[in-house]
C-alpha cells in the first residue's frame, strides 16, 4: 500500500502541473471574480499600443458603430439605434441627420449555394 501511495503522489502532481500548462494556452480563462472570459487568440496584433489607444480615444469622443446606425450609450441600454431624422424644409421633407444615405440597397437575389444553405437551415434538408 505504501508503494502505491508513494507512486501516486508524483503522478498526481505531474498531472496537475501539465493541466495548468494546457489551461494557460486555452482561449478560456477564469477571473478572480468567478466569471469566465474567452479570448480568441493570444497572438500579438499588427497595431501598436499607440494606434489602439488612438482608436479607443476616437471611440470615446464619438461612440458610434462602424456603420453609423448605433450609438453606445452604456449602462443597461448598451447600444441604441440612431433613427433617421427628417424635417420639413423648403416645402419638402429632407434628411437632417448625419447618417449616410447613399448606401446601396441589399440584394434579394441568392446564389445557388446561398439558396441551398437557406433551404438546409429553414426546411431541414
Amino acid at each position: 500500500m505504501n508503494v502505491k501511495q508513494a507512486l501516486s503522489i508524483p503522478v498526481l502532481c505531474a498531472g496537475l502541473a501539465l493541466s495548468g500548462q494546457v489551461l494557460a494556452e486555452s482561449v478560456m480563462h477564469s477571473t478572480p471574480e468567478g466569471t469566465t472570459k474567452f479570448y480568441p487568440a493570444h497572438d500579438s496584433g499588427s497595431k501598436s499600443a499607440a494606434q489602439v489607444q488612438q482608436e479607443l480615444d476616437n471611440f470615446k469622443r464619438n461612440p458610434v458603430s462602424a456603420d453609423g446606425q448605433y450609438r453606445y450609450v452604456g449602462g443597461d441600454q448598451g447600444w441604441a439605434l440612431i433613427p433617421h431624422e427628417y424635417a420639413y424644409r423648403d416645402g419638402k421633407w429632407q434628411h437632417v441627420d448625419k447618417l449616410r444615405h447613399d448606401t446601396p440597397a441589399p440584394s434579394l437575389d441568392m446564389t445557388s449555394e446561398e439558396r441551398k444553405q437557406r433551404d438546409a437551415l429553414y426546411q431541414g434538408g
